[in-house]
């Protein structure tokens, strides 16, 4: 890291920023390397080590530290890789810290490629994985699954899938074209998927509209609320009745090798009102493992749950009586969810 008898770690700040560069250029692996070799080779400088510290966990975001804290689901997929991983040759498709990787190994897998885009994370399970001693059963692989190569990647293809792409809206942060691709390019005749299908579901609610805007500083900024995305993160305690009727599924999601779930969908549903007044749909996911390991995280239920409730309102409140029916529509494509009134 010298030049002409200086090193680039004399300079943190134009360390860290030749570092940034690097990430932006598509280089992210050699930043992740030189942010290493700078706390090794001055552990004991403050300034340096800040620096690398913010280079190698740039990417690596707090809601790790939730989703771990996870009892639930951290159970639910170690009871389906039990049941499912041994004897298998398996890619984890966003491995993040490389626990799923890691709990296939401990199943009996018999080789596991954890794929993660982001340089830092792939760094860091690559760095859990050699810690817990699994590095010769766990091949981390730094790329998009949608870049995987059937041969020179994965050595002829994979029988089990295991994914953990789900956002709050179910489809986001690529799922259904990881999952479409892999379907399609990257596994073996009768491949298992982890989970193996996933549900949209939604139920009527009534909830607290944020208030729109209007005048600031005297200036007239309502043009602003029909350009505001209209759903939103919702906290339901338990006890708190925001929900107007059951739960059903507005769009089922199923991973299978022979039948990928599609890139772009919709679908149509009646929901019920228990009465009262409604003002959009509450949102959140039901993960199928197999008949008998289902995670979900409904209005009012495990704490521990970190996926939240999305909200989305309808254009105009509705007042309804018990057994009103409300048609609604479910769309998504490209990661993107929406829900509206199908009036």
């Amino acid at each position: 890291m010298a030049q002409s008898g200086k090193s680039i770690f004399d300079a943190p700040a134009d360390f860290l920023g030749m570092a940034m560069s690097l990430k932006e250029s598509g280089a992210a692996d050699q930043a992740v390397k030189m942010a290493k070799a700078a706390l090794a080779e001055r552990p004991d400088d403050p300034e340096l080590r800040a620096v690398a510290r913010a280079i190698l966990s740039d990417g690596v975001h707090t809601y790790h530290q939730v989703m771990l804290a996870d009892i639930p689901r951290n159970v639910a997929y170690r009871r389906a890789i039990d049941r499912f991983a041994k004897g298998k040759t398996i890619l984890d498709i966003g491995t993040g810290t490389g626990l799923l990787a890691m709990m296939a190994v401990r199943a009996g897998a018999k080789h596991v490629y954890a794929v993660d885009r982001n340089a830092t994370k792939a760094d860091l399970a690559r760095d859990i994985i050699s810690a817990n001693g699994m590095s010769d059963k766990i091949t981390v692989i730094t790329k998009m699954s949608l870049d995987l190569d059937r041969e020179a990647d994965l050595g002829g293809g994979v029988d089990m899938v295991i994914s953990e792409l789900f956002s709050a809206n179910v489809v986001g942060e690529t799922l259904m074209q990881a999952l479409a691709h892999a379907a399609e390019e990257l596994t073996n005749p009768g491949a298992t998927f982890v989970p193996e299908r996933c549900a949209i579901m939604g139920a009527l609610a009534e909830c607290k509209a944020r208030p729109e805007v209007t005048d600031v500083e005297g200036f007239d900024l309502s043009l602003l609320n029909e350009r505001l995305k209209k759903d939103t993160m919702v906290s339901v305690p338990r006890g708190d009745k925001f929900q107007r009727g059951p739960a059903q599924s507005l769009y089922d999601c199923v991973f299978e090798p022979d039948k990928p779930a599609p890139v772009k969908d919709k679908a149509f549903t009646q929901l019920v009102s228990d009465g009262g007044t409604v003002n959009g749909v509450m949102q959140w996911l039901r993960i199928h493992f197999a008949d008998d390991i289902i995670y979900e995280n409904p209005p009012g239920g495990d704490p521990l749950c970190h996926w939240g409730i999305r909200f989305e309102p309808f254009d105009e409140p509705r007042e309804t009586s018990q057994g009103d029916r409300i048609n609604v529509g479910c769309m998504q494509a490209n990661g993107e969810l929406v829900i509206w009134e199908d009036s």
